[in-house]
């Protein structure tokens, strides 16, 4: 069983112009939202890695201290959870699948999610 969710995004326009259909991005949440709802930092993953090596960062770095904040993990594009040549459907799937530059691994995944999926998750 996953450990992560899912947030399903129409498409996602690459910086090459190209738009990704459908697009997903796997994220995790770790630690509890406050009443204010002003407790939330969002940390993607690094390059090639998922949301499982953030936990290290967070055992070892007070700044990111699930007990104290809401932390929201998104996986980066081709990471194997996010949209990716193994889980994508054709035309982009396996070696049809466009290349993404790091900008598209952070800046569009992240932007979406944080436009849509955080607000989802800030109004629940």
């Amino acid at each position: 069983m996953p450990d992560h969710e899912i947030f399903e995004l129409e498409g996602l326009t690459l910086q090459c112009g190209l738009t990704l259909r459908p697009a997903h991005i796997a994220y995790k949440t770790y630690g509890k939202l406050n009443a204010a709802r002003d407790n939330v930092i969002v940390t993607p993953t690094f390059y090639g890695g998922q949301h499982a090596e953030n936990e290290a960062l967070m055992a070892a770095w007070p700044a990111l201290d699930p007990k104290k904040y809401f932390i929201v993990v998104p996986n980066m594009l081709g990471n194997g959870l996010s949209s990716s040549p193994g889980n994508t459907p054709a035309p982009f799937d396996r070696a049809g699948f466009p290349r993404v530059t790091v900008y598209d691994k952070v800046i569009p995944p992240d932007n979406a999610f944080i436009d849509a999926a955080l607000r989802e998750l800030l109004a629940g």
